[in-house]
């Protein structure tokens, strides 16, 4: 269809289309946490993961972190064991009830869901991440961990 020449263009349809490029290109691009918001985020991530489980987490202090990678800040919330969980774990067909209760909180927290665990070397395990770039695991040796959220660049100035 021929433009006809007495009539003005409009420009709401360019910015409109303008605002969607925009729009879309945030989709997917990971965010940005403040430090203290991160350890809270991840601590209650960790209190709803122990409920889903049914299992107490025991965590080891040494394995939270802030540190430099690759010119980002980077937050490890840790390592946490998932008492009495790892027996269960290394049979293939058990981990439908517990994806099942997890894959909610999951969701709820912003981490991608699973629906079957993946063999990594001799471990079945899975491995989700969030819109900050934090990676949840959980194998079948009982060890939960979030690593790699996206931290401000304040939190690991001096290091």
């Amino acid at each position: 269809m021929a433009r006809n020449p007495g009539r003005p263009r409009s420009r709401a349809g360019g910015a409109a289309a303008l605002a969607l490029i925009v729009l879309l290109a945030g989709c997917g691009s990971v965010q940005e946490l403040d430090p203290q918001e991160a350890e809270s985020h991840y601590d209650a991530v960790i209190a709803d993961v122990q409920a889903a489980l049914g299992h107490e987490l025991v965590h080891a202090p040494a394995t939270r972190s802030f540190e430099s990678e690759g010119g980002e800040c980077l937050f490890t919330s840790g390592g946490y064991e998932a008492d009495g969980l790892g027996a269960e774990l290394g049979v293939e067909e058990n981990w439908d009830p517990v994806l099942e209760s997890l894959d909610p909180v999951l969701e709820e927290h912003g981490f991608e869901t699973v629906d079957a665990p993946r063999r990594e070397g001799a471990i079945l395990m899975i491995a989700v991440e969030d819109t900050y770039g934090a990676e949840l695991s959980l194998g079948e040796n009982g060890m939960v961990r979030i690593h790699g959220a996206r931290v401000s660049a304040e939190a690991c100035e001096g290091q």
